[in-house]
């Protein structure tokens, strides 16, 4: 069976995204999609998955047409799709729903739905989340359920866009072990930016200008990321927790934060999936109270999400970034948005676009624009290197490095313990809604037995080169 995309076109507001793509995707096998922010690879996805219909070209799966009346319905229901943010596919109000939505769509027998959606659970560690709304949960947790939704489904064709983006070290595993199972008996494409998922693919698809290459070595991505200092922190303190114990409604998710997070420092934070780090960055930014305890703050705050759009809302790029300085009735608005944009390489052409029309890399390097332009003091970024290209990865690396140099302090979530061990002052991980370890970031990333505790991926799973052996194959 193939899946079969020729010759496709596609433009937005007369910008060519793709230009002659061609695609095929076999079953069984697994091809990985690789490329820069913006270069097309989730539109060329949409396509396949019938939701974009292309100007010019042709999609076919055995003969079935997706965007033929006649045929899309039985094309579509060989089709999982996971996309690169999980809430644009939830439809349920609670997870174990979710899964089992597509199978009973697909009228199977209510024994094999609750033997799929309990497995799907189980691999994926879901089972304490099954009566749970998948809104309410982490952004690594809300990843899981949409990739057991996708794997549940037992589609023919799995398109899964960026699906490891906000996964922990444990959700990444449980990603990998599944795709293992899954790619003898479906056709996967894997677009990612992980060089670990492109190297134990079948083939690997290179995408620039609109058209896709095979590249001749592997592994293809970029260079690892360079060193880069952090500026000096001072013993002026900027942020303090006391005693802090923070719940919703009754499930108890921070107990006892006790941090000093002093002026200038960068302190990366750590942790599982749902071990509290979005929750205590919302509650440093003000926009949650904590239950008990105390937060105070020496400086005006700003928070990049960890899914851009949640904070994007303007009707085009600069109006967005331009409203913060704007509102904060900060002199000059026009030129702090104009000086933000440019420090995050947001071309001028795309001032004018809507937001929303752009990649979620595109939509990230926004979002942290139209924070920068306010000059916070303290600056919160929840995982700001999710589903960006390494390129960029090392643009908001160095951004992130010089802000620190004019004694910006900043608290940097992400699971990519390979950029904190070159730029965090400080690491603290959280485990279970504690804080569990608060030190130097090689001591603590040093420690495999440590890392393995605490649900984090040891600096080496994240080089081109690892031996680690967390495979497809």
């Amino acid at each position: 069976m193939e899946l079969e995309a020729h010759d496709i076109h596609v433009d937005f507001d007369g910008k060519e995204v793709l230009s002659g793509a061609n695609l095929t995707l076999r079953k069984p096998g697994v091809v990985a999609l690789c490329g820069d922010n913006g270069s097309g690879k989730t539109t060329l996805s949409l396509v396949l998955a019938g939701i974009i219909k292309p100007e010019k070209g042709t999609v076919r799966l055995d003969g079935l047409n997706p965007f033929d009346d006649s045929t899309k319905y039985k094309y579509r229901r060989h089709i999982g799709y996971v996309f690169q943010n999980p809430e644009d596919g939830f439809v349920a109000t609670d997870v174990r729903r979710e899964i089992a939505f597509t199978l009973e769509n697909l009228a199977l027998p209510r024994d094999e739905i609750i033997a799929r959606v309990n497995r799907a659970m189980e691999t994926f560690g879901l089972m304490p989340f099954a009566d749970r709304s998948p809104l309410e949960l982490s952004g690594g947790m809300k990843a899981r359920v949409a990739i057991a939704t996708a794997i549940a489904s037992g589609a023919d064709f799995l398109i899964l866009d960026e699906p490891e983006a906000y996964l922990d070290y444990n959700g990444i595993k449980s990603l990998f072990s599944a795709i293992s199972e899954t790619r003898n008996t479906a056709g996967i494409l894997h677009i990612t930016q992980l060089p670990k998922a492109a190297q134990n693919a079948d083939k690997v698809l290179i995408i620039k200008d609109g058209k896709l290459t095979e590249p001749k070595n592997i592994p293809l991505c970029a260079p690892e990321l360079p060193k880069i200092e952090a500026g000096q922190k001072s013993d002026e303190i900027a942020l303090a927790f006391e005693n802090v114990d923070f719940s919703y409604a009754e499930d108890l998710v921070l107990t006892d934060i006790s941090l000093v997070i002093r002026k200038g420092e960068l302190v990366g934070l750590v942790g599982a999936s749902g071990s509290g780090k979005t929750t205590l960055a919302l509650l440093a930014a003000g926009i949650l109270k904590p239950s008990s305890g105390r937060i105070e703050s020496f400086g005006r705050v700003g928070i990049v999400m960890q899914f851009p759009e949640m904070q994007l809302f303007a009707n085009t790029v600069w109006n967005d970034v331009c409203y913060g300085p704007k509102v904060l009735g900060l002199n000059n608005p026009q030129k702090k948005a104009a000086d933000a944009l440019e420090l995050v390489g947001i071309d001028e052409e795309l001032w004018n676009m809507s937001p929303f029309e752009l990649s979620d890399g595109q939509q990230r390097l926004v979002g942290l624009a139209g924070v920068i332009a306010t000059n916070p003091e303290i600056l919160i970024l929840d995982e700001p290197f999710a589903a960006l290209d390494p390129k960029t990865c090392g643009k908001v690396l160095k951004i992130i490095a010089a802000l620190t140099k004019k004694e910006t302090t900043i608290i940097l979530i992400t699971h990519r313990t390979d950029i904190l061990s070159k730029t965090a002052h400080r690491v603290v991980a959280l485990k279970a809604g504690r804080i569990a370890y608060s030190g130097n970031a090689n001591e603590l990333f040093g420690s495999i037995e440590l890392c393995e505790k605490l649900g984090i991926a040891p600096p080496s799973f994240w080089s081109n080169n690892s031996k680690d052996n967390v495979i497809l194959k």
